[in-house]
């Protein structure tokens, strides 16, 4: 069985995760009055983020150069799957996540996932 039609409905779901908590984390950040924290926060996120971002950048742009077919999914399940990591991630370092609130930005995100799906045919 071939995986690659499987990856990019998975990527959108991760990429409207990422969105939606990286919405939650911004709302945390800007809210956070002390700038150690702040520093911190950003420190955190780039560790946990940023080495995914730079693999899934690599791959774009070696996948570009070689001429590979069905790179462009992969790489973006990458970077999308490195954002909503450190930031999911930040968030619980902040403070504990209720299951309600869980809940409901996994209720959010398979809603626009599934729509956006639909719209572009995939199911």
């Amino acid at each position: 069985m071939d995986i690659f039609p499987l990856i990019l409905p998975f990527a959108t779901l991760v990429s409207f995760y990422a969105i939606l908590t990286s919405l939650s984390w911004l709302r945390r950040f800007i809210g956070e009055r002390m700038a150690a924290r702040r520093k911190g926060m950003i420190l955190n996120l780039t560790r946990r983020a940023v080495p995914p971002i730079i693999a899934g950048l690599i791959l774009l742009i070696a996948g570009g150069a070689l001429g590979l077919v069905d790179y462009i999914p992969l790489a973006i399940l990458l970077i999308a799957g490195g954002v909503a990591f450190g930031v999911h991630k930040g968030l619980s370092d902040l403070h504990s996540q209720n299951w309600r609130e869980l809940a409901l930005r996994g209720a959010i995100t398979l809603a626009l996932t599934l729509f956006t799906l639909w719209q572009l045919g995939v199911i």
